[in-house]
């Protein structure tokens, strides 16, 4: 299982591959674990998603 390489506009086949590669991944996690790892990656797409605001303003 490879990360998934997403194209520069994040379409919806992006989130297609990345929410498969998830599931992937989370199948052998606990519920505990998949809300961490599920915390984890959102921070990081908030914090992109400030600088493209702050870039658009």
């Amino acid at each position: 299982m490879t990360k998934p390489v997403v194209s520069k506009d994040f379409n919806l086949e992006d989130i297609r591959k990345i929410r498969e590669y998830n599931s992937l991944r989370h199948v052998q996690m606990t519920p505990r674990e998949i809300i961490e790892d599920t915390r984890k990656g959102a921070a990081m797409v908030l914090k992109k998603l400030g600088k493209i605001e702050q870039v658009s303003l």
